[in-house]
């Protein structure tokens, strides 16, 4: 195929909770450009650089193209995917069918962002029966959504772009993200507090609190 430099296609980083809105052009499986798409109401076009780096995570030389099974020696062997897929259900169903689905406990999910394995997690536990399962998200969130469930019922995100006193405890929003726009909100804040003004008066008119 070849490059379609014509036409932007509309899409969504995954890297992250924010989801930020970007526009790619692609040539085959490659993203030859990507930039924030600047009518989206929340990101407004910015983004960090893990989005725009996209095409480095998704078609990276050390990424593997096919799945690999562990050997007895410590070695990896390609196989395809049916082989995957029978050699991992053949042991499960066993235990399904021996001791009941509530003896399989599942740990993993999509988090972050990458919200595609709960939905297929979600499809797998059904069909063994399952019903116990957690993920790595607990050791980060278990904290956040306890005082989301006892203070307002229901999962939140905080505004920074309005708010006139933020505090960050054990984060970097300038290199890890985590919140809308983070570099553009920060600068702004920095040079409001520089110059003593209500600096959440700095926000583009189009960017729109999200529906409460």
């Amino acid at each position: 195929m070849t490059a379609d430099t014509a036409a932007w296609r509309k899409s969504a980083c995954i890297l992250c909770e924010n989801n930020c809105d970007i526009q790619v052009q692609t040539d085959g499986r490659r993203f030859t450009k990507i930039r924030g798409d600047k009518e989206h109401v929340a990101t407004a076009g910015s983004t960090c650089n893990k989005a725009l780096r996209l095409d480095h995570y998704q078609n990276g030389g050390a990424r593997p193209t096919t799945p690999l099974r562990r050997e007895p020696d410590g070695s990896s062997t390609p196989i395809d995917r049916d082989t995957v897929l029978r050699e991992i259900a053949a042991p499960l169903k066993t235990v399904r069918d021996t001791r009941g689905g509530k003896s399989i406990f599942f740990y993993g999910d999509g988090g972050q962002g990458n919200h595609l394995g709960g939905a297929y997690n979600s499809a797998l536990l059904r069909a063994l029966g399952a019903h116990y399962r957690s993920n790595p998200l607990p050791q980060e969130k278990t904290g956040k959504g306890f005082v989301d469930a006892h203070l307002t019922g229901g999962h939140t995100t905080g505004d920074s772009a309005r708010a006139e006193i933020s505090l960050f405890l054990r984060k970097n929003p300038w290199q890890s993200h985590g919140v809308p726009r983070a570099r553009t909100v920060l600068k702004d804040s920095a040079e409001a507090s520089i110059a003593g003004t209500p600096w959440h008066k700095h926000v583009p008119a189009r960017i729109q609190p999200l529906p409460t």
